[in-house]
């Protein structure tokens, strides 16, 4: 391993993370400390973290952040040959043979990110290259497990199989959700012992599930117009952009090639109930149709209503899509962002 590549990609996280950091609710940065000190330590998903050491390194961190906010990324040097650190084909044709996973793009709020881990497997789907990695030796604060980068599909079991740590730890036996029917379906249960055995069953919910990120990505290189960077750089604010944001992921979700329309084939309740479990804010609120469908299906098992469900929001979500983009090519950048959280408030009313 490079260490002068590994110092050079964590410089360009650092720099991102100072110039971002402002973006995240108090809450959700101190999530994304807690699972990047896990990352950076190497800690096992069930080890305890203690407060006084996850606090030294916080404050640590924040204090080299006046001076990164005011720094340019840094190229990357591969075989002598500089590279862009965005320029992601360039450096996995060097990587990729090493067992390594390079991925850079821009994340929520347009924050750039980066992140290097080893490589479990590749393959090719729909002309699309499918890169599955695991531990991540380096990374920034901002996750996601499924990300489209250009041709393309970058799918993280490592934050993924914490984001599953983190909410098995929430699970309420006074209290059934969609939560508790996903693990339950995986072979789950409450009192699970947390050990060794538990952490190997984790990664593979985790591996299992990613399929259903799969057919979001490869839904979303299907269904990807060409207007829409430039209309979440125009958003203006974080609810606008977030709006903006869900109605992309619910077009993926509800298109004939998305990930509902595979758990119906298959009848995979685990990865239905799982993928509502983990829907939050605007993509969970502007969707009723399969809230009320999956709540009948817990009492019937009847896929009809999910397959329902999915159409009648692929229609509306399509819809809403095409007004998004016409409301863009039609306004000013401030139009825009005001008619988008206009339009959010009626959604949500």
């Amino acid at each position: 391993m490079d260490s002068n590549l590994l110092r050079d990609i964590k410089f360009n996280c650092d720099v991102s993370d100072a110039q971002y950091w402002g973006y995240f609710s108090i809450c959700g940065l101190l999530m994304r400390y807690r699972d990047l000190y896990r990352s950076e330590k190497g800690l096992a998903f069930r080890a305890e973290i203690g407060r006084e050491d996850i606090g030294a390194w916080i404050q640590a961190k924040e204090a080299t952040w006046p001076e990164l906010e005011q720094r340019s990324f840094r190229s990357l040097i591969l075989d002598g040959k500089s590279y862009d650190p965005f320029d992601l084909a360039g450096i996995n044709r060097l990587l990729v043979p090493q067992g390594l996973i390079y991925g850079a793009g821009y994340g929520m709020y347009m924050k750039p990110t980066f992140f290097l881990a080893r490589l479990v497997s590749v393959s090719e789907v729909d002309g699309l290259m499918v890169y599955t990695s695991d531990a991540e030796l380096v990374r920034d604060l901002f996750t996601s497990a499924g990300m489209l980068q250009e041709t393309s599909i970058l799918l993280r079991l490592e934050p993924l199989t914490m984001l599953l740590m983190s909410r098995f730890s929430s699970l309420n036996p006074r209290k059934a959700t969609a939560l508790d029917d996903a693990f339950a379906q995986y072979g789950f249960h409450y009192q699970q012992i947390i050990d060794s055995t538990f952490e190997e069953r984790l990664k593979s919910m985790a591996l299992r599930y990613s399929e259903a990120i799969l057919y979001h990505e490869r839904a979303e290189a299907r269904e990807q117009v060409p207007e829409w960077k430039d209309l979440l750089r125009t958003a203006g604010d974080r609810k606008a952009e977030h709006y903006i944001r869900a109605i992309k992921d619910l077009v993926a979700d509800t298109s004939d090639h998305g990930p509902f329309k595979r758990m119906i084939e298959t009848r995979d309740r685990g990865a239905l109930s799982l993928h509502l479990a983990l829907a939050e804010g605007f993509p969970k609120a502007l969707f009723p149709e399969m809230k009320a469908a999956y709540a009948l299906f817990l009492q019937n098992g009847e896929w009809e209503l999910i397959e329902a469900a999915r159409i009648a929001g692929r229609e509306r979500f399509f819809l809403q899509r095409s007004r998004i983009i016409d409301i863009f090519l039609t306004s000013t950048a401030e139009d825009f962002g005001r008619a988008i959280r206009a339009l959010a408030d009626d959604e949500i009313r």
